[in-house]
């Protein structure tokens, strides 16, 4: 900690100090323009088709067996049954 500073202005300057990038970074971005998406027309399913017991062994087998906590079913127990 600095000498002689007090905590509340070693937070201030902290504050001062990010205030200032954000400052910093919203000027040079402000000359950019504005960024809109282009609208993508995407297909509807309306109609499923069935798949058999074998066809959904070949698509699960070729899962790579990777998964993350968040993974209500991890892709490795998918793959034992």
């Amino acid at each position: 900690m600095p000498d002689g500073e007090s905590d509340t202005a070693i937070a201030e300057n902290f504050a001062d100090h990010f205030l200032d990038k954000i400052n910093k970074i919203r000027d040079a971005l402000a000359s950019f323009e504005i960024y809109t998406s282009d609208h993508k027309e995407v297909t509807c399913f309306g109609m499923f088709e069935e798949l058999t017991q074998d066809e959904v062994k070949t698509i699960n087998n070729h899962l790579q067996t990777k998964s993350c906590e968040l993974y209500a079913l991890p892709t490795r127990v998918l793959k034992s049954f």
